[in-house]
């Protein structure tokens, strides 16, 4: 129902149901004999002013609008309008009943006297009291949603940005990584550069396809880093070796584009070649307890004094906020004596 319409219908269903309680408490207290068409009459002009002048005071209040208002001022000045548009009302009511109306078509009512007008006023101040707060109420409580639903609007406009920007840092820093090693062997060994140049173009190709993308499939993800350890072993020569494990429920789950690639660039950058001999590197996938659970291990050791996050690392934990927020965990640590372990969990829903 449109508001306008859901507002009038509450207004004449509201000073409507007034009016008959009023009749009702006139009947208890006075008996049918006092039920006459003159009360019946009077009671529907005092509910048809309440309504009238309880518009006006709507329209006030809009133009005016107390809804942006603070609370406190807004009370402040609801309790004080009410007032007046009481006493208004009242008098109207009253110069109807006792000027008007015996001019056209007197009633059986009591003479007019400022105590009686003094207790009618304080009876529908309260009335006119608990309108304003419901009507008051209904206007901050949709001021209220409106306002979190532009906040909510505004905080995922502004993840989005923040995520592309995130995503536009990722891939140059890897590709400057990579164009360093083909660099490296480019006079020493053109066969191996040429084949770490065929890898890089499968890297870049997937970066390109997928870099509008938020999440891709685990087996997505695992084609590239399969390039890339290719890419790096032809480096390395024979100092690094890897092995997956990865479960085959597993291989259709979402992940962020370049996260397993960055945890095992990690890996090799801050593992594998700080040492001599070399190492391998584990990827093992599998789905636990509501989450697809990513283990990237290397031989090697975290010093306590080691800052491992390099500017990929770091923004694949901002895009994990964004995107699972606290649902998403990501970790490293050394998982034994000889061994470091990056954990990735991704929930499933």
């Amino acid at each position: 129902m449109p508001k306008n319409a859901l507002y009038w219908t509450c207004q004449i269903i509201g000073w409507g149901i007034y009016s008959l309680v009023l009749l009702a408490l006139i009947y208890v207290f006075g008996g049918a004999d006092v039920i006459s068409l003159d009360v019946i009459i009077v009671q529907g002009i005092i509910g048809v002013t309440l309504l009238v002048f309880s518009h006006l005071f709507r329209l006030y209040i809009r133009y005016k609008k107390w809804h942006e208002l603070r609370l406190g001022k807004a009370v402040l000045k609801a309790v004080l309008g009410a007032f007046v548009t009481t006493v208004a009302a009242q008098t109207v009511i009253h110069l109807v009943l006792h000027v008007v109306a015996p001019i056209i078509q007197p009633f059986d009512i009591p003479v007019f006297d400022w105590m009686s007008f003094l207790g009618y006023v304080f009876n529908v101040f309260l009335i006119m009291s608990l309108w304003t707060a419901i009507y008051m109420g209904v206007g901050f409580s949709r001021k209220n949603r409106k306002d979190e639903i532009e906040k909510l609007e505004l905080r995922s406009a502004l993840q989005e940005a923040e995520l592309a920007i995130l995503k536009n840092q990722v891939n140059p820093h890897f590709l400057f990584n990579a164009l360093n090693n083909i660099r490296s062997l480019i006079l020493s060994d053109p066969e191996r550069a040429r084949k770490m140049v065929t890898h890089i173009s499968e890297l870049l190709r997937y970066s390109i396809q997928f870099n509008a993308a938020e999440k891709v499939s685990l087996q997505q993800e695992l084609d590239i880093v399969k390039d890339y350890l290719q890419l790096e072993s032809i480096q390395f020569n024979d100092r690094l070796s890897y092995d997956f494990q990865i479960e085959e429920d597993a291989m259709q789950v979402k992940i962020p584009p370049m996260a397993i690639q960055l945890l095992v660039e990690n890996a090799i950058k801050h593992g594998i070649s700080q040492l001599a001999t070399g190492g391998n590197i584990d990827i093992r996938a599998k789905l636990t307890d509501g989450h697809l659970k990513i283990e990237v291990s290397n031989k090697g050791q975290l010093k306590k004094t080691s800052k491992r996050e390099g500017i990929g690392l770091k923004n694949l934990i901002e895009r994990l906020q964004i995107l699972f927020g606290q649902f998403a965990e990501l970790k490293v640590e050394n998982s034994s004596e000889e061994t470091v372990t990056a954990t990735l969990k991704i929930p499933l829903s």
